[in-house]
Formats: C-alpha cells, sequence, structure tokens
C-alpha cells in the first residue's frame, strides 16, 4: 500500500494508517477511522451511478482511499464504465434496479470494510438512506439534473458533431445523452422504491 502513496509519507503516517486500517478491519471506533459523512455520501452517489469497475465491483479497484490525521475517506476515480457500461453489467436496462443496500456484484459487503460499516449499524444505515432521499430530491425531484444535461448537450453538441477524431457518430452522441437522461431518471424511481 506504500509503494502506491501518491505522497510522501513518514514513518509515523504508516503508523497512523495502520491503525486506523486495524480498528476498520474489526469495525472499532469507526467515527475516530472514518470521515462518516464524506464516506457515506461517496457512496450515495456512487451507488446511484451503478460502476461495476469499482471498489463495489468484483475487481476491487479504481478508488483513492485518503487518510488525513487518522481518519479515512475515499476519492473516485475512473467512472468512465459508469450507468451500467462496464462489461459483466447485463445491461443498463437490468443495472437501473441495482440494489442500493447490498451493492456488492462479487463476494459479500464484509469483504468491503470501507462499505460494510454502514450496514452494520441502524445508525449509519438510516443516515444513508436519508442521504440518498436528499440526493433524489435535490438532483432529481426538481428537474435540476435532466437541466443540467441539457446545458452539457447544448455546449459541446456543436463541437461533437465537427470533430474528426469523434468514436460515434452524431447521432449515437444523441441517443447516449437521452439514454443516458432516460437511465438517471428510471434509477431515481427504483432507489426511490427501495
Amino acid at each position: 500500500i506504500f509503494d502506491n502513496a501518491k505522497t510522501d509519507i513518514t514513518t509515523s503516517d504508516k503508523e497512523r494508517l495502520i491503525s486506523s486500517l486495524k480498528q476498520l478491519n474489526g469495525q472499532e471506533n469507526i467515527s475516530d477511522v472514518v470521515n462518516i459523512e464524506e464516506v457515506i455520501r461517496y457512496f450515495v452517489v456512487h451507488n446511484f451511478v451503478c460502476n461495476g469497475d469499482s471498489y463495489t465491483g468484483s475487481i476491487v479497484h479504481n478508488y483513492y482511499l485518503y487518510e488525513k490525521d487518522g481518519q479515512m475517506s475515499m476519492i473516485p476515480w475512473d467512472y468512465n464504465l459508469a450507468f451500467g457500461g462496464f462489461q459483466s453489467a447485463s445491461d443498463a436496462t437490468g443495472t437501473v434496479n441495482e440494489p442500493i443496500d447490498t451493492p456488492v456484484t462479487n463476494g459479500s459487503i464484509e469483504d468491503r470494510p470501507m462499505l460494510a460499516w454502514i450496514f452494520n449499524t441502524e445508525e449509519y444505515t438510516e443516515l444513508y438512506h436519508q442521504y440518498f432521499s436528499e440526493f433524489i430530491s435535490q438532483y432529481f425531484n426538481n428537474g435540476y439534473l435532466s437541466t443540467l444535461i441539457d446545458t452539457t448537450k447544448s455546449l459541446i453538441a456543436p463541437y461533437v458533431e465537427t470533430d474528426p477524431t469523434k468514436f460515434c457518430t452524431y447521432e449515437e452522441f444523441e441517443t447516449g445523452v437521452s439514454t443516458l437522461k432516460e437511465f438517471c431518471e428510471l434509477r431515481a424511481e427504483s432507489v426511490t422504491g427501495q
């Protein structure tokens, strides 16, 4: 783990991280070793977008673990295969209803210590559901995300249309945008039902 550190680390940094990881694995002192709010909010968005090529997927990768003063959080990375785009996903239609309380695709939640603690206590599970409800309300119930997608499409569409190096047709781009909007709307409905 230390060979892959993205910053310079000292012996005390190593000791602090090892101590935090031991407590996390033992599900002890969670509020001391995990940034509760950040990690729950990370998993709310992560589990919404159904990224199988990730910490909750079969390969258990594509994330950064960030530690400060003994408290850990996660930094998202590599979401190009989200929204049902990972090769092991059946298709976006099947992915849209993935469960939010059992989001691990291979193995068990217990094999993912940065996630397991959320479902090991009623308090953290309720907080996770509360943050999910807030996320849906803030970005979907008022049309915010749909408008954001439309605005983004109008900003980049002229460039997509004239790009000589594009890897899809303009019609495929338009289909992708409408499919993304539909996926997000259906996923919000599914999450709300769950």
